[in-house]
């Protein structure tokens, strides 16, 4: 509730007028997440949002479903209804905890924003000092433990205890603790935040349970500082889903649902699911794959086991009602430890620091999808800043070192196609006719692993960033980093394409460079220009972060991206303002090998504003547009695998929902051979917010906040495709503080409105998840 004040002083009369800024808004310290070096969040050429924990508190930010609200360029699709990695300008990001690149998350938990001091939404790609990322931006986490710390620095000492309440049986309980020493002369601290969740959730089936804890130890002196800390995460219940299978275009508008089950492929053991002998009995199997899937590059060939024979109709279904089982997994872990260390010499900066992450995850979706991620990555960094002036030029810069290790297992079934999201009739549940058997279960008729892939990549790489500074107002920014990449990767899974891939480890190197040239000019105080051209290089890794075999084979792992961006930004005690332009195109593989490119361009805006000492605004609005290149003829291995309705097959809906029909390449749709349109992110993005901050009385200050998020029209690429009709979603946030107590309520979806979003990946035609209705939540917190 407490937010930082300037007194601005009137030309004309003697008057003082407070604005505060209890959001942080505004006025945010800037940290080096952006570029490396001490550049506010105005001064960095690129587009940037940051998030305070003042409004993380304030509207329940939770996962990074919540971010588009707040950022322009953010949305996120259902990547399986698990909010794993935030998708900006287009492309799935990268996510950093303190400038350091985690684990992929491939949709096996959700990242917990909720437990953050900051956050940082870097768009383009990552400057050069954190390594090889995705051109479309990263996120950048701040731990919770930071804030104990500016709380503890307050109070000398912290403990607080919190609990969360909501709609679905929401149930979250939080604490912090910290205290503040003397040691051996320097200035020491302690930290630490936990928190558990035991809920339900909108969706029935779904009942998210979660722990994590965070801890750090700080110490400091006149020319030295450290901090060591780490985090354990983990988590169940956050079961994968399409959201609703059968989708058709009455569906979605009408909530009309086409109802109906097959007989003729039936669970002839009664253990509860289909075995591989199962499904070939009806259907048959080709070069070790089932004919369940249905490849129109090959021909379409039906089967009396495609059709619905029982139960045939229609019935209308609701949005709480999702493909879910009971027998669906979903357990994952991570651990994340790091140290910091910086000598001040002089002007100058000394800086070592290592990192450590590790996720071990268990998912298995009862249409026939599992997969096991086993991985840690390990990084050390040294850097040395420093600063120069000759007369009226300056030089801020940065030259260092790193070194990363990652190390992936990834065990994944879907390549023998056993599996099909339409069989299941969601208004029936699941039956042991629609759950395809996992490899968790170990049976001698079972099903094995279709991939199982051990990988290892390792990065040294040097980096050298500098800030020019001309008469203070004309700044150019250059970075330059180079990369020594190697791969080393064994496949020895049941269902290898390519036998000579089979059974043999591969290892190649690649030595790629990296750069980044900017121009900034200061118009005046309060505004300044800036041109950006970066190129950028990222390992093509699969969804645990490993490197295919093919890929290291094909000599490809490495995919090079471009940027080119312009804006300007506005920043004033009591108004932040920023206008980007931006086109940026990558290379980009899908699980199935197939090579693409992709190109994004787009505009974004973002306006805060503090009207009074009681009253401010924000808004964001962005345009976007992401296009595949053209792939060519069909089978040429360019454009990504798309799993089509029975409609696009030449099938009725009924005849179909049975099997899965699919083109191995977007090539071998006629419709997409001249390039496509990304539709799963939406082309207009719009929000608005705006807040009162009431005084402090005697008898507490009260406060509330209002606005609503636009999602413009999203849908499929094919002919004929599903379209998503736009929405906005409104929410509102009141609080209350009293001396050491503090009570927040928060609304989502306050008018309920009816949503949709799309699938990412490849069931985004055949899939759809329905957005949540109105959700409350209340937090209570205490401190002593």
């Amino acid at each position: 509730m407490a937010g930082t004040a300037w007194a601005q002083e009137d030309p004309v009369r003697d008057e003082i007028i407070v604005v505060a800024d209890p959001l942080e808004l505004v006025e945010l310290n800037a940290s080096r997440a952006v570029m490396g070096l001490d550049l506010s969040y105005a001064e960095a050429p690129r587009s940037v949002n940051v998030i305070s924990d003042a409004l993380i508190d304030r509207f329940s930010i939770e996962t990074v479903d919540d971010l588009a609200a707040f950022a322009p360029g953010t949305f996120t699709g259902s990547f399986f209804g698990v909010p794993g990695s935030v998708s900006l300008r287009g492309n799935r990001a990268d996510t950093y905890f303190r400038g350091f690149k985690r684990i992929e998350n491939p949709g096996t938990f959700p990242t917990p924003l909720g437990a953050s001091e900051r956050i940082e939404i870097v768009k383009g790609p990552t400057p050069a000092i954190y390594g090889a990322g995705r051109v479309g931006g990263f996120l950048n986490i701040t731990p919770l433990t930071a804030r104990t710390a500016k709380d503890v620095n307050a109070e000398g000492h912290l403990l607080a205890l919190e609990g969360t309440i909501g709609s679905y049986d929401k149930r979250i309980i939080r604490g912090d603790a910290g205290i503040a020493f003397d040691l051996a002369g320097r200035n020491g601290g302690l930290y630490a935040h936990a928190e558990y969740e035991n809920s339900d959730s909108f969706y029935r089936g779904i009942s998210p349970e979660r722990t994590l804890v965070q801890s750090a130890f700080t110490l400091a002196g006149d020319s030295f500082e450290a901090e060591i800390g780490g985090a354990y995460f983990n988590s169940s219940g956050y079961k994968q889903t399409i959201g609703w299978n059968r989708v058709t275009q009455d569906l979605i508008d009408n909530g009309t649902y086409i109802t109906g089950r097959d007989t003729d492929l039936a669970d002839l053991n009664s253990d509860g699911k289909l075995t591989p002998d199962e499904v070939d009995g009806a259907v048959g199997s080709f070069f070790g794959t089932s004919n369940i899937r249905q490849l129109v590059d090959f021909g379409v060939f039906p089967s009396p086991a495609f059709a619905l024979d029982e139960g045939v109709g229609t019935e209308k279904l609701s949005p709480r009602t999702v493909y879910i089982a009971d027998e669906d997994i979903a357990e994952a872990e991570t651990v994340t430890a790091y140290a910091d260390f910086a000598w001040t010499l002089g002007d100058d900066t000394l800086r070592l620091q290592a990192f450590y992450d590790s996720m071990d995850s268990d998912l298995y979706v009862s249409y026939g999808f599992a997969a096991e991620y086993v991985a840690d990555v390990y990084e050390l960094r040294g850097s040395y800043g420093f600063n120069l002036s000759a007369g009226p030029v300056t030089l801020d810069a940065l030259i260092g070192a790193s070194y990363r290790s990652y190390n992936n297992e990834t065990r994944q079934t879907f390549l023998s196609g056993y599996l099909a999201v339409d069989r299941r009739d969601l208004t029936v549940g699941p039956t042991g006719s629609d759950i395809f058997d996992d490899p968790f279960s170990q049976e001698a008729n079972g099903i094995g692993w279709d991939t199982d892939l051990d990988s290892k990549t390792t990065d040294l790489a040097f980096f050298a960033v500098s800030d020019i500074a001309f008469y203070e107002r004309l700044h150019l920014l250059a970075s330059l980093r180079l990369d020594r990449f190697t791969a080393s990767s064994i496949n020895t899974g049941n269902t290898i394409f390519n036998p000579a891939l089979g059974f043999v480890r591969l290892k190649d190197s690649d030595v790629r460079p990296s750069y980044e040239l900017s121009l900034r000019y200061d118009v005046f105080d309060a505004l300044s220009l800036y041109a950006t051209y970066a190129e950028n290089n990222a390992l093509e890794t699969n969804d645990g972060g490993g490197i295919e075999v093919d890929r290291v084979d094909q000599q490809n792992f490495v995919a090079d991206s471009e940027l080119y961006e312009a804006g300007l930004k506005l920043s004033r005690r009591d108004l932040a303002g920023s206008l980007a332009f931006y086109r940026q195109t990558r290379q980009r593989a899908d699980p199935f090998g197939n090579l693409d490119e992709e190109t994004s361009k787009g505009v974004e805006a973002e306006l805060k504003y503090l009207l009074s000492d009681a009253f401010s605004v924000n808004g964001a609005v962005t345009w976007q547009e992401t296009r595949i290149g053209a792939p060519g003829a069909c089978g040429s291995g360019n454009g990504e695998f798309v799993v089509i309705p029975p409609t696009r097959a030449g099938l009725a809906p009924t005849d179909g929902y049975g099997g899965l029909f699919a083109a191995l390449n977007a090539s071998c749709l006629a419709e997409l051979q001249g390039g496509y349109a990304r539709n799963t992110a939406p082309e207009w993005l719009a929000s608005g917010f705006i807040t009162y901050t009431g005084p402090q009385t005697r008898l507490g200050a009260f406060g509330a906040s209002l606005g609503a998020v636009y999602v413009g029209e999203t849908g499929g690429k094919i002919e004929n495709a599903i379209i998503f009709p736009d929405y906005v979603l409104a929410k509102a946030a009141l609080f209350y503080e009293i001396g050491d107590l503090s009570l927040i309520a928060n609304i989502d979806n306050l008018f309920d409105k009816r949503h949709f979003i799309p699938v990412q990946n490849v069931y985004e035609e055949v899939g759809a998840l329905p957005g949540r209705g109105r959700e409350f939540t209340i937090t209570l917190r205490a401190k002593f």
